[in-house]
């Protein structure tokens, strides 16, 4: 079971030595600098819509304010009248108007990181150390509040502060005093990353922290070899989707350590007998099905070769079937007539030592014959469990066949007998049919179903993305990533 414990410390990535923000960083992310044209149209249109709103309230009050500029009416006589009753109504409803405008802006500035005019202008403003929202008290109070102390320099101020002052960013992003004051920077969603897009950013700082290797880990070959007890290298033939088909290196040595191999110091094993082709074409060999003997290829490749691995297609030869069972008994092979020297040999051969005759395969007898006739399930049929895996969740699941997972997975079409694993997943970071674990000759393979959020492999403290559609080797003690959640490899 994995355990995660949560310390209380947000860590904040993008910040350099200093604990400044980092431009590389952002820039890495996808994030772009909005644009002076763009920042510049979004206040002209938030300042119009505030004159809209204060329009009602100006226009009723201005012919008052002429009247008594020139002497012509008395404030106390046009308020006993009742005179004044419709210019006052209209500047308080325009300055009730005007107040909630600022309010929500406020708000939405400091939640959101938006407003009505960058909002137009595909424009948000985010917190320039943590790439999320800016804050009500300092990303939106502050900020107003700069921004109103500049009027007090009529006219130069309020174009010292937000036109010209972007324009000294030693950063090149066009953070102004305002940005500097409010700790904000604004970006461009139109022609870069949103960074109120949760899924996205989350895949753009995974991918960063994700190390880049320049070269993907050797995965077991899936070509079958014509001799079941030789290692496991070939020499590529030819590729296709499930795998690389390749005969056997002959040449090749076992490595040490490996069943057969040669410990240092010992004395070399005699040179084989050389055989004849005609020999080698005339050799019984156990074909894939188990069902009796087959001759070989002429050219040393064996006829069977596994299915396509195509998008949502599993191998099949991997799924437990029928032929795991024992192959019924064979009557025993006629042996192979000697091959007659054509000359004779210059001088005489190294002895060698003649190999133990195997043992001739067991014929049933009669009853046994008619018990296994009457027992139409195979004896071999369920397969012991290759590994197990363990979700984050403490669930614990067997992996004994082709087995699916993910939070409603489905086998498609042609899939055959497969162990379907559910995942519950209220953030919906897993696929319906996230993951596939096949059991192969010697473990267990996952292959990455093509997920939307992908999926890791965790190794040696280092972190290797799947490619979907690649099937890869799994170890004990493997961590697997898929989404927001994850699992281990044990043992079975």
């Amino acid at each position: 079971m994995i355990w995660e414990i949560d310390d209380g410390v947000k860590a904040i990535e993008g910040l350099d030595a200093h604990g400044r923000a980092d431009p590389a960083y952002a820039a890495a992310l996808g994030l772009r600098p909005a644009p002076g044209g763009r920042r510049a149209l979004a206040a002209l249109i938030e300042v119009g819509i505030l004159l809209v709103l204060a329009l009602p309230g100006v226009l009723a009050m201005t012919p008052v304010a002429v009247r008594v500029a020139a002497g012509d009416a008395d404030l106390e006589r046009m308020l006993a009248r009742g005179e004044l009753a419709w210019p006052i109504t209209a500047m308080i409803i325009s300055n009730a108007l005007v107040t909630i405008f600022i309010v929500v802006q406020l708000l939405l500035h400091g939640r959101k990181g938006v407003t009505v005019g960058k909002a137009l202008c595909g424009i948000r403003t985010v917190n320039v150390r943590t790439l999320e929202r800016p804050g009500f008290w300092r990303g939106a109070v502050v900020r107003y509040l700069v921004l109103s102390a500049s009027f007090l320099i009529p006219l130069l101020g309020p174009l010292l502060v937000v036109a010209f002052s972007p324009l000294f960013d030693s950063e090149r992003r066009g953070r102004g005093w305002l940005d500097q004051a409010a700790a904000t920077w604004l970006v461009d969603i139109r022609h870069g990353l949103n960074p109120y897009d949760v899924k996205r950013m989350r895949i753009a700082r995974k991918t960063l922290r994700t190390p880049e290797h320049s070269q993907k880990p050797a995965l077991p070959s899936l070509a079958t070899p014509v001799d079941r007890d030789a290692p496991s290298e070939y020499i590529p033939s030819g590729r296709f989707s499930g795998g690389v088909i390749g005969a056997h290196r002959t040449a090749s040595a076992p490595r040490t350590g490996e069943a057969g191999a040669i410990p240092p110091g010992a004395p070399a094993p005699a040179a084989p007998t050389p055989v004849s082709a005609d020999a080698v074409s005339a050799a019984p060999v156990l074909s894939d099905s188990g069902a009796g003997f087959a001759p070989a290829a002429p050219s040393g490749m064996v006829d069977a070769v596994p299915p396509p691995l195509a998008s949502g297609q599993l191998l099949d030869s991997f799924a437990s079937r029928a032929s795991d069972a024992p192959a019924p008994a064979m009557p025993a092979a006629a042996p192979i007539a000697p091959i007659a020297p054509t000359a004779a040999p210059a001088a005489p051969p190294t002895p060698v030592p003649a190999p133990a005759p195997a043992p001739a395969p067991a014929v049933a007898s009669p009853a046994e014959a008619a018990s296994a006739a009457s027992d139409p399930t195979p004896s071999g049929a369920v397969s012991a469990a290759r590994a197990v895996l363990v979700l984050d969740t403490g669930v614990r699941v067997e992996v004994r066949g082709a087995t699916l997972l993910g939070r409603g997975p489905a086998p498609v079409a042609g899939e055959g007998p497969v162990q379907l694993v559910p995942v519950p997943d209220d953030t919906l970071s897993v696929s319906k049919t996230h993951l596939a674990f096949l059991p192969a000759r010697r473990g267990v393979l996952v292959v990455d179903r093509g997920s939307t959020n992908g999926s890791s492999l965790l190794r040696a403290g280092g972190e290797i993305p799947l490619t979907p559609g690649d099937p890869t080797p799994l170890q004990t003690g493997d961590v697997v990533r898929f989404g927001d959640r994850s699992l281990s490899v044990e043992r079975a």
